[in-house]
């Protein structure tokens, strides 16, 4: 039983860093992506920004 334990907070700890290093990744994107396209000069990326408005806040 002590074993799983070990396993399911090493899954958990491995689980947690890959989370933080997608978030980094995601945040990198968002500020080239903000600074190519400034919010006003693409339509299209100002909808991705709306439709991931809370996602970014979250982060």
């Amino acid at each position: 039983m002590r074993r799983i334990e070990k396993v399911r907070e090493d899954v958990r700890r491995q689980h947690a860093q890959r989370i933080g290093e997608l978030s980094q990744a995601l945040d990198e994107a968002w500020r080239l992506l903000d600074d190519l396209r400034p919010p006003g000069t693409d339509r299209s990326v100002d909808t991705l920004r709306a439709g991931h408005a809370d996602l970014r806040k979250a982060g």
